[in-house]
């Protein structure tokens, strides 16, 4: 078989040749950043982080506030239903003692 440069061998006129292996590349080094420059980072980094400390304690507050609220409506609700009940006092105790186990069950005493 002889090698033409202007189409592949496969028929994959798509793919590109390639000039090199990717393992004979060699790593860059990165350049050193100055000192200020590592400051100005260092600052925004604690910026940063003084923001999302901020925002998870905002988060928290209305949380807490939001569970108070719901147990003060919740402790509202049930005394407006124990407000609302009808309740038939039992004097005479001899009655307990007649009344069915099932119809002691629903008693409450208070």
């Amino acid at each position: 078989m002889v090698k033409h440069s202007s189409k592949p061998v496969s028929g994959r006129v798509w793919k590109n040749k390639k000039e090199s292996r990717t393992s004979s590349l060699s790593d860059v080094k990165p350049l050193k950043t100055s000192f200020n420059r590592k400051m100005i980072l260092k600052k925004q980094k604690e910026d940063m982080k003084r923001i999302v400390d901020q925002m998870k304690q905002d988060r928290a507050e209305k949380q807490a506030a939001k569970r108070k609220r719901e147990e003060a409506n919740r402790k509202r609700r049930e005394e407006n239903t124990r407000k609302n009940e009808i309740v038939q006092v039992i004097t005479n105790t001899k009655k307990l003692k007649k009344i069915k186990k099932k119809h002691l069950r629903t008693i409450e005493t208070r």
